[in-house]
């Protein structure tokens, strides 16, 4: 059987790859898994705004407002190459999932910590008026988690080397009340997605501030809608901003290097198919404004859908911080790299009718264990998790299957990262894309660059 993607059958990498069965996990997610019910989850930033996050899942392809998307590609840039020196802090990006309600936490410590970037602070006592959105999304958080405080952390980009930094910690005086009104929201966006209607929706706070749904005239909203409801803000209380945070988070900032270097690659599915990587990197695509409709209601999910959601879920259910980012030693590829327990993990469904054995997976599915190298390689890790959802296995207990995939020495995978970098650079600057190796066969029939990629013409691949 040969490889999938673009991995020769001989490729030096496999020599150092072993695979087994991680049976005590794969029982402990079999168990989480008969728990979970599928149902649409929802994320705390969703709950800020209803209306918003409506229009996000039927309309999805609206852009963002330019002065919108400069600021929030800031803030993802600090969060990336920050995130080093803020792990010390605390545990990076903790994903908590509770009752169909999914947050991730910025910095997980003994308190949830929020990480704002903004052009100028406030004073604290102001922060419920001037950024109520902020205040929310950090209440949410202390519900999610219980805890009785957070901490809100703001970093001033502009107008110098190294950010300046507030650190301002608030009380949340019941966060069962929180999380009340929390799943009441919750409960609203998924019946308003299944009636395909947004009157039920109180009125969006963006309205009128830079909204991409009302600038695409998508949205029909007014500005006359209901008020939300004021419980989690209500809930927020003892604002006050703590100098020895400041000054601990100062000094880990003044370590950053002033130059970043310009990744070849944003996610990792790129150094896998570096072909496609190049045809999404130089297609010229014309962004279309679509005019107002009325939108059909939420699709029901289909099967590979539901086991998707259905293992998320299993695997998130756990203690927060289980599931959480870890801590890249380089720039590339941006893509984080999500971690259960310290090591790197893949979540993936299949329409195999057969479970993985251990040492057929290097052939059936070589991508995995590629993409987990490359992600160890990434983090400084040895060894890396696939969780694999079965599609068409009749009982939960069939449905999982959890292979823990370990490498001998992580140099093959970091070789090839360089070799993907160099090659894809010079295949962009050269326009010449046939120097790059082909996508996998499964690709093809849906891939928009068939025509002209040449990967049809290539060695026959055979598996997902």
């Amino acid at each position: 059987m040969s490889a999938a993607g673009s991995v020769p059958i001989d490729d030096p990498w496999k020599a150092v790859v072993s695979v087994r069965e991680e049976e005590s996990l794969d029982a402990e997610l079999v168990a989480r898994f008969a728990g979970q019910t599928g149902q649409r989850s929802v994320g705390v930033t969703d709950l800020i705004s209803l209306r918003k996050a409506y229009f996000r899942l039927l309309v999805p392809d609206i852009p963002i407002p330019a002065p919108r998307q400069a600021r929030l590609e800031q803030g993802r840039a600090v969060h990336r190459d920050l995130g080093a020196l803020l792990s010390r802090e605390g545990t990076l990006e903790a994903r908590v999932r509770r009752d169909g309600l999914v947050g991730r936490i910025d910095i997980l410590s003994d308190l949830p910590v929020e990480v704002k970037t903004a052009t100028a602070v406030v004073d604290p006592d102001a922060l419920v008026t001037n950024r109520p959105d902020h205040v929310e999304q950090l209440a949410m958080y202390c519900a999610l988690v219980q805890r009785p405080a957070g901490r809100l952390l703001t970093l001033v980009t502009e107008g110098g080397s190294a950010p300046a930094v507030q650190a301002v910690e608030m009380r949340i005086r019941s966060p069962g009340e929180v999380l009340a009104e929390m799943r009441r929201r919750a409960d609203l966006l998924r019946a308003a997605w299944a009636a395909g209607s947004v009157d039920s929706l109180p009125r969006c706070p963006w309205y009128g501030r830079g909204c991409e749904f009302e600038e695409a005239a998508v949205c029909g909203c007014t500005g006359e809608e209901t008020t939300g409801s004021p419980v989690i803000l209500e809930a927020a209380e003892g604002f006050r901003e703590s100098r020895e945070v400041e000054e601990r988070v100062r000094a880990l900032l003044a370590q950053a290097s002033g130059t970043r270097t310009e990744p070849a690659f944003e996610r990792f599915r790129e150094v896998l198919y570096p072909r496609r990587a190049y045809f999404d990197r130089t297609a010229v695509t014309a962004v279309t404004t679509p005019a107002r409709a009325p939108l059909p209601p939420a699709p029901l999910p289909s099967l590979a859908a539901d086991v998707y959601a259905r293992l998320s879920e299993a695997v998130e259910s756990g203690p927060a911080g289980e599931v959480a980012r870890l801590v890249p030693r380089s720039s590339d590829p941006e893509e984080e790299v999500v971690g259960f327990r310290g090591r790197p993990l893949l979540v993936r469904t299949s329409r195999a009718w057969e479970r993985y054995r251990p040492d057929e997976l290097v052939e059936r599915s070589p991508q995995y264990a590629l993409d987990l190298g490359l992600r160890c390689a990434v983090t400084g890790t040895d060894s890396g998790l696939v969780v694999v959802g079965f599609e068409r296995a009749e009982t939960d207990r069939d449905r999982i299957q959890v292979l823990e995939v370990r490498f001998r020495s992580v140099t093959p995978f970091s070789r090839l990262l360089r070799e993907r970098r160099r090659a894809l650079t010079a295949a962009i600057r050269e326009r010449v894309p046939k120097s790059l190796p082909g996508c996998a066969a499964w690709m093809i029939d849906d891939c928009p660059y068939r025509s002209e990629c040449g990967c049809a013409a290539s060695p026959p691949r055979s598996t997902r």
